[in-house]
């Protein structure tokens, strides 16, 4: 049967569709989230081969112990977790506090990079998120059944250009765009609030665009689109959707399909 994954569990779906996978495959997995919808969701499933724990995201002892305890050797990341959380005075453990002295800067790739070397320091390895869940980056193509006008087109030319320049920098990586501008930039707050912002003052037919680093690790913080984010544009009122081709994950795609095609948003892989 093998070791166990570790999977280290954020919100949304991700971290039940690795559940699924690694269930599909007979592995065992050792699961730790860090609020209560998550830890239901994954206890929901009803997998023997699960066990799921938990634990406060700034408890790292904790985490590291039961990983080891569990016998893991393989950890993957999946989900959101909000990084917002540093700046609302958590209870951090000293381990916590160390791997986020560590980091050099307080963004994405530094914090990350910081805790996945905590964890090979313990020997594990971390997956490669793109190899988890392979099948839910689709190639180049139209997604959804509305071709993208015109205007459209040029929007999600020029917005996959300045989502790659802020994605370098590691500030966000989407962008909200209409008639040739930028009228919301993905910072610390996420892509839906960002689509929320663009498109409050794009006031319709916003086109919205994701991409991944140019120095993406496909260890941790893939680019990710779902329901959720077709949602938010539907309340923002934007049209169009443009990702980056087999470096964004579109998490229940007939379900985000569906949802582009009922509001006539064109969604295309680039």
């Amino acid at each position: 049967m093998g070791a166990p994954l570790g999977l280290i569990a954020g919100k949304g779906e991700l971290p039940v569709i690795a559940l699924r996978l690694q269930a599909a495959n007979q592995r065992p997995v050792a699961a730790v989230t860090f609020d209560k919808e998550s830890y239901e969701r994954l206890w929901a499933e009803q997998i023997d081969l699960a066990q799921i724990s938990l634990l406060g995201l700034g408890q790292a002892s904790k985490v590291i112990a039961f990983l080891k305890k569990s016998g893991v050797k393989e950890v993957a990341f999946a989900g959101k977790v909000d990084k917002r959380v540093i700046y609302e005075n958590p209870r951090f453990d000293l381990r916590a506090l160390a791997i986020l002295k560590r980091a050099k800067l307080k963004n994405d790739d530094s914090i990350m990079k910081s805790i996945v070397a905590e964890l090979e320091k313990e020997g594990m390895t971390v997956a490669s998120q793109l190899d988890l869940f392979r099948s839910l980056a689709p190639g180049p193509g139209l997604l959804a059944k509305r071709r993208p006008r015109k205007k459209e087109l040029a929007d999600m030319e020029f917005g996959m250009k300045m989502a790659k320049g802020i994605a370098a920098l590691d500030i966000g990586q989407t962008v909200v765009v209409k008639n040739g501008a930028v009228t919301a930039a993905e910072a610390i707050e996420g892509t839906d609030e960002a689509i929320a912002r663009g498109g409050k003052i794009a006031k319709g037919d916003a086109v919205v665009c994701k991409v991944s680093k140019p120095s993406q690790d496909p260890r941790f913080d893939v680019p990710t689109v779902g329901r959720d984010t077709v949602e938010a544009m539907i309340k923002a009122g934007a049209s169009a959707l443009a990702i980056e081709a087999d470096m964004t994950m579109v998490v229940g795609l007939e379900e985000t399909v569906r949802l582009c095609n009922e509001n006539k948003i064109a969604f295309l892989a680039i």
